[in-house]
Order: structure tokens, then sequence, then C-alpha cells
């Protein structure tokens, strides 16, 4: 081989080793990023469960006090009843009227079912809230996904609420 040969066939190696080198580097790189990205969803989900079994005592009360005072779905009609009565005993309570009283299809969760009801409350703003209020209390296992307030245009000291109201119960074993 001449000398000029030889020289051509250096750095055709030099560029052949240095492309190696460099797509090596690059996917030794990439794959750096891969691992550093999941070593620090690692480490934070660790901290979320270290930062959970902290709380755990706090968790498990809350789930035994479920457990005890929620109650259990048995049939939807009885579901429906029970919100229907606390509706309307609430109601006499605070002095509103509640003339629409629409019962829905039930919601579901994992391990829970709803009872839905669609009410259409009127009174004074004071006793609504109150009523509001009084629905909405731990121990009932009520939530209000969805209302709005206008004002009555017919009695201007009146409001009329639209609200979806649901109770939840634990569904019972299986």
């Amino acid at each position: 081989m001449k000398a000029n040969e030889q020289r051509l066939a250096l750095a055709l190696g030099v560029v052949l080793i240095g492309g190696i080198a460099f797509i090596g580097l690059t996917k030794l790189k990439t794959w750096k990023q891969r691992v550093d990205t999941r070593a620090m969803e690692m480490e934070t989900r660790r901290a979320e469960a270290d930062e959970l079994l902290t709380r755990k005592e706090f968790w498990d009360q809350r789930s035994s006090w479920l457990s005890e005072k929620q109650p259990v779905y048995t049939k939807a009609g009885e579901a429906t009843t029970s919100v229907l009565n606390l509706v309307d005993e609430l109601a006499t309570k605070h002095g509103v009227k509640v003339p629409l009283k629409q019962p829905t299809e039930p919601s579901e969760r994992p391990g829970l079912i709803s009872a839905n009801v669609t009410l259409e409350v009127r009174g004074e703003m004071k006793p609504v809230l109150q009523w509001l209020y009084d629905l909405q209390q731990p121990t009932g296992f009520i939530t209000v996904p969805a209302m709005t307030i206008t004002p009555n245009e017919e009695d201007k000291a009146e409001i009329i609420v639209n609200m979806n109201v649901q109770k939840w119960f634990r569904l019972p074993p299986s």
C-alpha cells in the first residue's frame, strides 16, 4: 500500500470509529435519560408511599368510621325514599318549599352506589342556605354535584334553587 492509500484508510478508519462512537454515545445518552426519568418516578412513588404510610392510622380511622356510619344499599326504592324523607323533613324545619322532586338514575363508583334526586327548592335566601347546610352534613353522605340559584321573578324575596342531590350508600358485601 502506498502512503496516500494508508492515510486514506487511516482517515476512513477514524471516521468510522468516530461515527460509531457518536452513535453509541447518543444511544447511551438516551438510555441514561430514560433511566434517570424512571429513577425519579420511582423516587416520587416511594416518597408518596412513605407519606401515605405515615398517615395510615388516620385513613384506618376514617375507613372504620365509614364502615360503621355509612348506610348499606338495600333497594333502589328505599334509598330514594330515604333521600326524599330527609329533604321533606329539613324543608319543614326551615320553612322552604320543594315543589319538584324527581328521582333519577343512580350513580355508581367502586363499592358505592347513590340514590339521585333532582329538586327545585323555593324560599328566602337565609332559610334555603340553612336547609342546604343541614342537608349536606357528613353523617348524611349527601352530595350536591350540580346546582343553580336564580331569583324568583314573581316573588322578589324568594330564590329558586334547582339541584341534583346524591346520597351515597355502601354496596353490601358479595
